[in-house]
């Protein structure tokens, strides 16, 4: 099925009113990660997501962890991921992804992605607020390129909490907010 400009310009907004409806007063954390899921049933920010949310799930686990067992223990409520989603909002934390879109959508690499970022991080944080890449080409590719303009990138190599690494993940993502 090939993709238009038009479906890829509804994703967008599709993804960005998911993530803006928890966009933070004032951003007190950046994470950065590099696409939405190719599955478009999937997305940091969606509710209703029962399975394969591992992002999601390990960066809760890390901040709220009673409340992503209770979130667990209930089958993946729609409304306990709204309360973790509302807690994240509340605590200054927020979510970006370098792509817009899922990769299999636009056709566009990482790097394809990368000069639309500053954009919208110049719309959203300023240059001292703490961004945290997660997934090691997102460190190896935005790493050098945010510092250069001037951002407050945290210099830790995350890897993508998939695939047996979300041990490796919790524990230096809890590295680097002190909740160790």
């Amino acid at each position: 099925m090939a993709i238009n400009h038009s479906d890829t310009e509804f994703l967008k907004d599709v993804y960005a009113l998911a993530r803006n409806k928890y966009k933070p007063a004032k951003i007190q954390t950046l994470l950065l990660t590099e696409a939405p899921p190719c599955n478009l049933d999937r997305y940091f920010y969606f509710e209703d997501v029962k399975k394969q949310d591992a992002l999601f799930l390990e960066i809760t686990g890390v901040l709220y962890p009673d409340l992503k067992q209770r979130y667990l223990k209930s089958g993946r409520k729609t409304e306990l991921k709204e309360e973790l989603l509302l807690q994240f909002q509340s605590d200054g934390w927020w979510l970006m992804t370098v792509a817009e879109v899922p990769f299999d959508v636009s056709g566009l690499s990482l790097e394809d992605d990368l000069p639309g970022l500053l954009p919208r991080l110049e719309k959203y944080i300023i240059k001292q607020t703490p961004i945290v890449l997660i997934q090691t080409a997102v460190f190896d590719l935005c790493y050098p390129f945010l510092t250069q303009q001037g951002y407050n990138v945290i210099n830790e190599r995350l890897p993508f909490p998939g695939s047996g690494q979300q041990k490796i993940f919790r524990e230096k993502f809890a590295a680097i907010i002190g909740a160790e």
